[in-house]
């Protein structure tokens, strides 16, 4: 009898239960998706830039730790490496900021404004893009200083 019982109350919630919970969200998720391929290039960019401005980085960066380590420097590679402290100053005096453009990303992100992202994914690409070439300028002059030391 207890199971019997059981069995009947759970028939009845099932009943009572609400069936919109078993409804599909497809407008929602097409919205979703539709946003997702629209963004799809410009995002794959900006992520491909933002990793070859990584390896630059981190190229310039054991360049630098390298010189450091040596204990005897010529001249020459010390006037370069001043040089290229007094760069990296100027650019980053000049750097455009990221933010503004990262936070109208978000904000479209949330609104699924794909014109709108776009653009800002558009101005992170030109400014990381800006950031590459100063990357690529400060790469050559510690490749010198590099050849310099040999």
């Amino acid at each position: 009898m207890k199971k019997v019982l059981l069995i009947f109350n759970i028939i009845i919630c099932l009943f009572c239960m609400p069936l919109t919970s078993f409804a599909n969200n497809t407008d929602e998720e097409q919205a979703k998706q539709e946003y997702e391929d629209a963004i799809s290039e410009n995002w794959k960019e900006m992520l491909e830039v933002s990793i070859q401005l990584d390896i630059l980085s981190a190229e310039n960066k054991s360049y630098h730790l390298n010189w450091m380590a040596l204990e005897e420097t010529s001249e020459e590679s010390k006037k370069i490496v001043d040089r290229i402290q007094k760069l990296e100053a100027e650019q980053e005096e000049a750097e455009e900021s990221m933010e503004p453009y990262t936070n109208a990303k978000k904000a479209c992100d949330e609104k699924l404004n794909a014109d709108g992202a776009n653009a800002a994914l558009e101005n992170i690409i030109r400014i990381e893009k800006d950031l590459l070439k100063d990357q690529e300028a400060l790469n050559a002059l510690w490749k010198t200083v590099t050849e310099l030391q040999k």
